[in-house]
């Protein structure tokens, strides 16, 4: 995904190297700091996926005021970008994976959980007919992103649940979902499992090229009826440092109520979304106009969510202890936000 510098994400780059003089606020460009906020700047980090187009859209609206001056929203690349930026003390709030939250939760990093930002956006793309369930991936090669992240966890225990296992599929790791859509177009692979904006991307590149892709598989339903607990995989979160915690009181209710009606905004709004999503993430507004139906976006509090991602959690940790941090983060992990 791209991660270029707009006029909106300058800021935020500029405000990690330490430069807060002038901070751009929305579409008006520069506005000095508000005195009366509890902090003058505030960078907010998030994935080149969907649930950052809520972030983008309460940056763009200045939401964190007053008790934030102004905001500013970076993409990070990939989650080992995040989890880097996290322990170099760099970044305070991001979106995450939610695996490595409760991996850096019990790393020590005083991270914590706000909210679960998704019900799940991961699909089964393909150009193969003949591929309609898991079990046909046999022998195939399937294209993954971010090996050990999201789209391989989930993918692995969908293999589990089909009663098979890695071996019996050819997985292709690679760098991005943008690199993995561009191969299944290219016809490097028969299936890739694709997030949203890159599944859709990866269609809408197939029309153009004459190269049919299809959703074979929704992996929320799959899950779903592995698990019987329904189309829900909360994938991503937004995690909290103690540190600016401890500097704004009560803002992570105040950032997790703006959350919340941003997500509304958003799902109700997808062309003027996609549009505020191009000016912050650099991905082009049409594929994200088509994405949005596709994201599940929601924000469930860390009350509503904990049940079904202690559950999750006890899945992937049956996978690879290591992943959370060797351990269930116990209950400091979750923030009461209201």
């Amino acid at each position: 995904m791209s991660h270029g510098i707009t006029r909106r994400t300058a800021f935020a780059l500029g405000a990690a190297a330490g430069v807060s003089a002038l901070i751009p606020g929305g579409r008006g460009g520069l506005r000095p700091a508000r005195a009366e906020a509890a902090t003058d700047t505030l960078t907010l980090y998030g994935a080149p996926i969907g649930v950052s187009l809520p972030l983008a859209h309460l940056v763009d609206g200045n939401a964190l005021r007053p008790a934030v001056g102004n905001t500013g929203l970076t993409i990070w690349r990939s989650p080992d970008e995040m989890r880097a930026g996290v322990a170099a003390g760099r970044i305070e709030i991001t979106t995450s994976p939610a695996p490595a939250a409760a991996n850096l939760y019990n790393r020590g990093t005083g991270m914590r959980l706000a909210a679960v930002l998704t019900t799940g956006m991961l699909y089964l793309m393909t150009t193969d007919e003949a591929i309609t369930r898991i079990e046909d991936l046999a022998g195939k090669k399937v294209l993954v992103p971010f090996r050990g992240d999201m789209p391989d966890r989930v993918f692995q225990l969908l293999l589990e649940s089909a009663g098979m296992t890695v071996s019996d599929v050819a997985i292709d790791y690679v760098a991005t979902p943008r690199e993995a859509a561009q191969l299944l177009v290219a016809g490097q692979a028969p299936a890739a499992i694709l997030q949203e904006p890159a599944a859709t991307m990866a269609m809408m590149r197939g029309l153009s090229q004459s190269v049919r892709v299809r959703r074979a598989i929704n992996l929320q339903t799959a899950f779903g009826e592995a698990t019987g607990r329904g189309a829900d995989i909360p994938m991503a979160v937004l995690i909290v440092r103690d540190s600016i915690r401890e500097r704004v009181p009560g803002l992570p209710a105040r950032l997790v109520g703006a959350l919340k009606r941003s997500t509304r905004w958003v799902n109700n709004n997808p062309a003027s979304a996609a549009q505020l999503g191009e000016d912050y993430m650099g991905l082009r507004a049409p594929v994200l106009e088509r994405s949005i139906p596709h994201m599940n976006l929601s924000v469930r509090t860390p009350a509503e969510a904990r049940s079904h991602l202690e559950f999750f959690y006890g899945m992937l940790g049956r996978q690879s202890a290591r992943l959370l941090g060797g351990r269930l983060p116990d209950s400091g992990f979750y923030l009461d936000v209201g």
